[in-house]
């Protein structure tokens, strides 16, 4: 399962409540994962 989206999809897709199901073998350069730090 993925959350989220990517800078391929639409901006509607691009928030964590979007859902999208591929398989294991389903490669792509546009899905990842992504780490977020906040600096105070």
């Amino acid at each position: 399962m993925l959350r989220g989206g990517s800078w391929y999809n639409k901006p509607e897709n691009c928030r964590s409540a979007n859902r999208n199901y591929n398989t294991r073998a389903n490669r792509n350069n546009n899905v990842g994962f992504r780490v977020v730090v906040v600096v105070a």
